[in-house]
């Protein structure tokens, strides 16, 4: 089977975007979302399964916990309860601290708005660079980031790492990031191909794609 059917099926199976799962939609390319997408990763770096992150960043929305202002202004024992209620209870405490500490620093440093990093920003590294002085942003945080932001923040474009280029050479895709995104066609698809073969590493390939693959 081609490459290109096999990265055509896995975004069809599995491509669903991290941060449209928990609700930050950062296609919108608003401030609201992008601060979310950082809460998601800085939740999605603790060693922790992936789903439980992501149910944890979407119960902070719902509890209107997802944005600078919203995060700043409240209780640290509402967050820690929220997080510990929604599958991140043995990071509950920490997770509360190091999404406060990345309020506060985004009012501080960017008003509230990340887009004043990328413009800051001179290229890709410095961007991985800059994320990484949010507290609870590493390596692994910025790589989780970026790999959704370059559908937007295009100049991150063509972003792949981690487990998903491990998937990727398992099923036979390329283990590069230029030439997976030269079968993913776009920025945008580039994205959902990234997540969807990290999903393949974590979750296991959905049968779809065992079957394309072969």
């Amino acid at each position: 089977m081609a490459q290109k059917d096999v990265a055509d099926a896995v975004i069809e199976a599995q491509g669903r975007l991290f941060n449209v799962e928990m609700g930050a939609d950062i296609a919108r390319d608003q401030p609201a979302q992008w601060f979310h997408w950082l809460v998601g990763a800085i939740l999605m770096s603790s060693r922790i399964g992936h789903a439980n992150a992501v149910r944890a960043a979407a119960a902070l929305k719902r509890e209107k916990l997802h944005t600078v202002e919203g995060i700043l202004g409240s209780e640290r024992s509402r967050r820690i309860k929220v997080l510990n209620e929604n599958g991140y209870a043995r990071y509950d405490t920490q997770g509360a601290d190091y999404i406060h500490a990345a309020a506060d620093l985004a009012k501080e440093r960017y008003d509230g708005d990340l887009r004043r990093l990328r413009e800051e920003a001179a290229d890709p590294q410095a961007i991985a660079d800059a994320l990484t002085g949010f507290k609870g942003i590493g390596k692994v945080g910025a790589e989780i980031f970026c790999r959704e932001a370059q559908m937007v923040w295009t100049e991150l474009h063509p972003q792949a790492g981690g487990p998903a280029l491990d998937a990727a050479a398992e099923l036979g895709l390329p283990k590069d990031a230029k030439r997976l995104a030269g079968l993913a066609g776009s920025p945008e698809r580039m994205a959902r191909l990234v997540a969807a073969l990290t999903r393949a590493a974590l979750d296991g390939p959905a049968e779809e794609v065992r079957r394309v693959a072969g």
